[in-house]
């Protein structure tokens, strides 16, 4: 025995071990960090070597009162999606027995974290950060939720809800019921064989209504959050340029969490429809005969497609979330640099 277990260990190569690592969200998010980090690390060091800084939201003190700690929430949002994610993963997969009990908060958790932040950053936003102009403002263009978001961020976030909406429906479709009418299994049959069809968990409506559901309710907490950044008024008109930016990266954060939640439910329902709709054998053994029937899905090349790219999908999740999480900590860097560079400019004020 110890010997067959030692061969069965021996046997599986480098590129196994790469397969069964991306089968795990978290070694995901170890990619993402490392991405994440590498990226910031370039961008860091070409900033120094040019010599050039992006707009310090701090500089200005009235708009630093009202726009940092939205960005600050945000960021500390990013990261509390992230530890929900994780610790549901593994108290599911690791903590509690769940056989035969439809996890469907699984795939809703992520999309439930990420409007829950967005929610915060909107009453933050009407409560503290809507506040009468100190000097009334003439804004030539009509504000609306998408003045401040980036036309690439609005349009990947709409592909990705419209990706789990689509999913969503169309494995429910496919679903088919238990005996307590639970739509949980995918129904697979051997063509040409009088064999009872075989019927692994699926994807299916018990599911997938509670991840609309979720899925409604982000992407009103997204548009709301957007509108309330897009439309209150400005301080002055000499902080226009600055409200401007410090409202950009609100918006910019904003998309990115919910772009990440919906990703993050998407790569899950990916990998659970994968694991169903890619089987296509069935062997039976009986009296020691061992026969084997193929079994078809005319969608089974799009299960083990998305399979595929479930790992991709959830990379960049992660790499969304990291990037907002670490948006604080770079103005702050931001702001005492600038510190720094004015008293050595003006070295007299120092004395």
């Amino acid at each position: 025995m110890w010997q067959h277990f030692i061969t069965s260990i021996t046997a599986i190569t480098l590129s196994d071990l790469v397969a069964i690592a991306f089968t795990l969200p978290l070694f995901s998010l170890v990619v993402a960090s490392l991405i994440v980090a590498g990226t910031l690390l370039v961008a860091r060091l070409r900033s120094e070597r040019g010599r050039t800084a992006p707009h310090n939201v701090a500089a200005e003190p009235a708009v630093a009162a009202r726009y940092l700690p939205e960005h600050r929430t945000l960021g500390v949002g990013a990261i509390a999606v992230i530890v929900v994610f994780a610790v549901e993963n593994v108290v599911r997969g690791y903590v509690l027995n769940l056989s035969d009990i439809v996890e469907w908060w699984q795939y809703a958790t992520p999309l439930f974290a990420a409007a829950l932040c967005l929610t915060v950053v909107l009453g933050l936003i009407l409560f503290r950060g809507t506040t009468p102009p100190e000097q009334p403002v003439v804004s030539a263009a009509r504000r609306t939720w998408t003045s401040f978001g980036s036309e690439a961020g609005l349009l990947g976030a709409a592909a990705a809800f419209v990706a789990l909406l689509v999913t969503t429906i169309a494995a429910g479709l496919a679903s088919s019921a238990d005996g307590r009418g639970r739509f949980i299994h995918l129904e697979l049959r051997v063509p040409n064989e009088v064999i009872d069809p075989i019927r692994p968990w699926f994807y299916g409506w018990d599911f997938g209504v509670p991840v609309i559901v979720c899925l409604a309710a982000l992407a009103v907490a997204t548009w709301a959050t957007l509108r309330s950044n897009a439309v209150r008024p400005f301080i002055r008109p000499d902080t226009v340029g600055a409200e401007q930016a410090a409202r950009a990266e609100v918006a910019s954060a904003v998309v990115r969490i919910a772009t990440a939640g919906v990703l993050l439910a998407l790569a899950g329902a990916w990998r659970f429809i994968a694991r169903a709709g890619s089987l296509s054998q069935l062997v039976i053994v009986d009296d020691g005969r061992r026969d084997s029937y193929d079994m078809t899905w005319r969608y089974a090349e799009f299960a083990v497609a998305v399979g595929w790219l479930a790992p991709a999908v959830e990379i960049t999740a992660f790499a969304l979330l990291l990037l907002v999480a670490s948006r604080p900590r770079r103005v702050r860097v931001l702001a005492s640099s600038t510190v720094r560079t004015e008293r050595t400019t003006h070295p007299e004020t120092a004395r």
